[in-house]
């Protein structure tokens, strides 16, 4: 009766197999070449490993101790404060200050008539600044003074050295 068990369950039916007496026959000669992979064990391992352990939970691995229990550490005391620091106020404007980007410093020194300037150019209204620019202007024009004579001067000077080298 156990022979004609058997053989009516070799006869069921597998997927991709034809019956299940193909199935086991393939899966024994499979298991037979299991040794010759042996030394592939734990690289196999690390390699599911390194694609397993982001999804495990960080409780389980506090269970198994790879991780620090975070309520022990609230827990213990804090004994290992570091004792406080005294800072000049030097060093103390410097550390208050050190996220603060130089602008925002220049920002805090600047006067009122450069704030309020600054926020009507952020604006887009320059119209505040035109009598700088005309003030400007007018220190940066002086009649009779020809600027392209110093570039030639220094065009000649260039000309001279040239010729020397030669």
């Amino acid at each position: 009766m156990a022979s004609a068990l058997t053989k009516s369950l070799l006869r069921i039916p597998v997927p991709l197999f034809g019956t299940a007496a193909s199935a086991v026959s393939l899966g024994t000669r499979k298991a037979m070449a299991i040794p010759r992979y042996a030394l592939w064990a734990l690289p196999g391992a690390a390699g599911a490993m390194w694609f397993i352990w982001p999804a495990v939970g960080d409780d389980f691995k506090i269970s198994i101790g790879l991780l620090p229990d975070p309520e022990a550490e609230a827990d213990a005391p804090a004994a290992a404060a570091a004792p406080a620091v005294e800072l000049s106020e030097e060093a103390q404007a410097k550390v208050d200050n050190a996220y603060k980007s130089e602008d925002q410093i220049v920002e805090e020194k600047m006067s009122d008539d450069d704030k309020a300037i600054l926020a009507s150019t952020a604006k887009g209204d320059f119209s505040v600044l035109d009598n700088d620019w005309d003030q400007f202007m007018e220190k940066s024009i002086k009649p009779g003074e020809d600027d392209d004579d110093d570039d030639e001067d220094d065009e000649d000077d260039d000309e001279d050295e040239d010729d020397e080298d030669e």
